[in-house]
């Protein structure tokens, strides 16, 4: 005899279970290939990325919570093109909080809207002369790339301190080239690819372990 578990799952419930979660995987999938499609219809500008400063030392965890509102661990759901920003591009990416590292626990499970560095734009919001100022490219900044559709990531956000109705507050990302990680091969890494030449004793590499242990990150 076998106890312990009370709700039945019936032949019924299975598969419309397994559909929902089929369906928005491949709804993930639809908007990744959407995305890259759009990007590779202009010309993207390649930078290279600039190294990290030697008096960089980066920060602790408690830290990283006293420098925002929120630190928050969740999952891109999608990129949209915001026309246009200038003097740099931004793209509008929907995140949906998993979890809530520091901050109201009752933003979880919410899908946020936040804007990202970098995007679409035309030849003058980057090149100060262009031969085709009005000509759409896509710019991604170098210490900062775009994180993909699906991604998990954990980041800080900040509030906009004018409004006073906690419920109207614009989130936003705060200092996505030094605290900006991505889940790459099951394990959080920071998304400035600069990070990959410098000295692994700084703090920011100690923080990024803390994130990847379960009592943090799960």
């Amino acid at each position: 005899m076998i106890t312990g578990c009370s709700e039945q799952v019936t032949g019924n419930d299975l598969p419309e279970k397994i559909n929902l979660e089929t369906n928005f995987k491949t709804g993930l999938e639809q908007k990744r290939y959407d995305w890259r499609r759009q990007i590779s219809q202009v010309q993207t500008v390649k930078r290279q990325y600039s190294e990290i400063t030697d008096n960089y030392k980066g920060i602790t965890l408690a830290q990283f919570k006293r420098q925002n509102r929120y630190v928050v661990k969740g999952k891109v759901l999608n990129l949209q093109k915001i026309k246009w920003l200038s003097p740099q591009p931004e793209t509008k990416l929907t995140l949906r909080v998993d979890q809530v590292i520091s901050g109201n626990k009752g933003l979880k499970g919410k899908r946020i809207y936040l804007n990202f560095p970098g995007g679409f734009g035309r030849e003058r919001d980057i090149y100060a002369q262009s031969t085709n100022p009005d000509n759409e490219i896509f710019y991604q900044v170098p210490n900062a790339p775009i994180p993909e559709i699906g991604s998990k990531i954990i980041c800080g956000l900040l509030s906009d301190e004018h409004h006073t109705n906690s419920r109207l507050d614009r989130l936003y990302l705060s200092d996505v080239e030094h605290t900006f990680w991505v889940k790459r091969n099951g394990q959080y890494e920071l998304n400035n690819p600069a990070f990959k030449k410098v000295r692994r004793n700084l703090a920011i590499f100690q923080l990024t372990k803390e994130f990847n242990r379960d009592s943090v990150s799960k």
